[in-house]
């Protein structure tokens, strides 16, 4: 079974300058990858409303280097597809500014994926919530409550 890549990320506040703080994909074959990511010094300086302990994002999270790569390593020039595409790319703009290089990923909105069961989409993805009790606020349960709805609506 080949499954889009989606992609959700947690940003560190709702705040027009919040910088990204995790970070999960799927693969494939379904799988899910997710990591915090290390905040760049200038990011903190910038932040006031920051709910994780920036020590926790430093000692357990990955730089915007190895998140970048992995990513790319893993899309193999597919698209990457999200539910939330501002978000999910003013992320990514961060993380590729941080290496003062250019984001040029190929996202697009998960729509796309799901607009011939666009009725079906939203009573689905309720039902998928509750039943999984995924937070949909943290990015590896967005990926994969977004997964499940696919593989319902798409794949079945």
């Amino acid at each position: 079974m080949n499954l889009p890549i989606i992609i959700a990320c947690e940003m560190s506040s709702s705040d027009w300058n919040a910088f990204p703080v995790a970070i999960a994909w799927s693969l494939a074959d379904g799988r899910i990858k997710s990591t915090l990511i290390q905040p760049e010094q200038e990011w903190l300086e910038q932040e006031q409303l920051l709910s994780l302990d920036p020590d926790q994002l430093f000692m357990e999270g990955h730089s915007a280097k190895s998140v970048l790569h992995e990513l790319v390593q893993d899309l193999e020039s597919e698209p990457l597809y999200s539910a939330d595409i501002d978000q999910v790319g003013q992320a990514l703009d961060q993380l590729y500014q941080s290496l003062e290089g250019h984001n040029d990923l190929p996202l697009l909105p998960l729509r796309q994926l799901l607009e011939d069961v666009e009725d079906e989409v939203e009573p689905c993805r309720e039902e998928c919530q509750s039943l999984l009790q995924l937070d949909p606020g943290r990015a590896d349960e967005q990926v994969r409550l977004w997964l499940e709805v696919y593989v319902r609506l798409i794949q079945d």
